[in-house]
């Protein structure tokens, strides 16, 4: 069995690990404007092995308490949303322009870096927009700090990260791996089946996520700033400073910025992957160490602060050894939760409203033993209003800018 159906279905992630893990180089994804990756499985050198679709986090995942990936989190405390946790805090680089250049007060980037200067990792995937197609978003392999650096900044757009795993399993060294939730998903359904793989990737950093944009909600914003996308030479989504805002590059010398949030609207929330508003997992549950913006009144006004949340014994460690490059504040769960108030809504009562609608429409659902999946009357009012103004802002997105 392969994962043709899992695209078929309209459960494909796009998170890139059927195509990193198949052995024979059948499965491949597309990238495309409107869709964000089309995905393929050569019929002539499938040998239906099974790895890809073993890997897919597309059909669901176990949640429940005795779940299989739990293991690595032995003795961790959790809860609903937050997942496991050893440690919470709120933090940011101790460098101020490593803090300022980056989205949400640099941690990300800080940790890689001590992850490289201190031996825990001999190398970096992380994700950069692509200098030739600057609507793409693409996973590459950092082995210095100023590789590391280029990489800053939230990318709201998709990017199928796990397609490097190829080059992982064919190049011995030891990795951390920064991705969003269904990345890290992938990864670890992946090293289930390869022990190379566990060996390998030996952290992983998650990113929390809301929603991601398909490729072609930046090609709106640029129409929007009076951009034409063919031109674009280089785009960037936050930072340097927080919040941060897009910035839009043309070929001829045009720049064009907007600032966040204001920019994410009606367009971008609606050009959104629809497999993703039924995905439950916001703060990367499955990573050694979740990171994200700390959404609270008291830090506004700074120059960037993350929620960090440490899981699993790997996590601990690389938290210990990039104490100089961080500074840390602690933090409680309710606090964090707190601060991902609107993510929370969006991934639960939203989420609950259109997986009701999905089933309405007899349409495949992923299984997430362990979590209430029952839509109550709020949850369905927000479900059918959310999928309301995603289809006309879909609609307004197809008259007022057409590809």
């Amino acid at each position: 069995m392969n994962v043709q159906h899992v695209y078929e279905e309209g459960l494909c992630m796009q998170c890139g690990t059927c195509e990193g893990v198949c052995p024979t180089g059948a499965v491949a994804l597309t990238w495309d404007l409107r869709a964000g990756y089309l995905l393929s499985v050569d019929a002539q050198t499938c040998t239906d092995c099974g790895h890809c679709h073993e890997a897919c986090p597309g059909p669901g995942l176990d949640f429940s308490p005795g779940a299989w990936w739990r293991e690595r989190n032995e003795g961790a405390l959790t809860e609903d949303f937050l997942g496991p946790w050893r440690q919470l805090w709120f933090g940011w680089a101790s460098d101020e322009t490593v803090r300022h250049e980056g989205a949400s007060g640099g941690v990300a980037t800080a940790l890689m870096q001590a992850a490289l200067a201190t031996g825990a990792a001999d190398a970096v995937v992380a994700v950069r927009m692509s200098a030739t197609s600057p609507l793409e978003a693409e996973a590459v392999i950092c082995r210095s700090p100023e590789e590391v650096a280029a990489c800053r900044g939230s990318k709201y757009n998709v990017v199928a990260t796990n397609t490097v795993l190829r080059r992982i399993l064919e190049e011995p060294g030891r990795y951390a791996l920064v991705g969003l939730p269904c990345h890290i998903q992938g990864l670890r359904l992946a090293q289930r089946r390869s022990r190379r793989l566990r060996e390998r990737v030996v952290l992983t950093l998650g990113i929390f996520c809301g929603l991601t944009c398909e490729p072609r909600a930046t090609a709106v914003a640029a129409r929007q700033a009076g951009l034409d996308r063919e031109e674009l030479s280089f785009v960037s989504y936050r930072g340097p400073g927080w919040p941060g805002g897009m910035r839009l590059e043309t070929r001829r010398g045009a720049a064009r910025g907007r600032h966040y949030p204001d920019y994410f609207d009606g367009f971008m929330a609606a050009l959104t992957p629809p497999r993703c508003r039924i995905c439950p997992d916001a703060l990367a549950e499955l990573a050694d160490i979740s990171v994200g913006d700390a959404w609270l009144d008291r830090f506004t006004g700074s120059d960037g602060v993350s929620d960090v949340i440490v899981r699993t014994p790997a996590g601990e460690r690389l938290l210990a050894g990039a104490a100089e490059y961080l500074s840390l504040q602690p933090a409680g769960p309710q606090e964090m939760v707190a601060s991902q108030r609107e993510t929370h809504v969006v991934k639960r009562d939203v989420r609950r409203g259109r997986l009701w609608l999905r089933s309405l429409a007899r349409r495949p659902l992923p299984d997430y033993p362990g979590l209430d999946l029952s839509a109550s009357a709020g949850d369905r009012l927000r479900g059918v209003a959310e999928a309301a103004r995603e289809r006309l802002f879909r609609f307004l997105a197809d008259r007022r800018y057409p590809d």
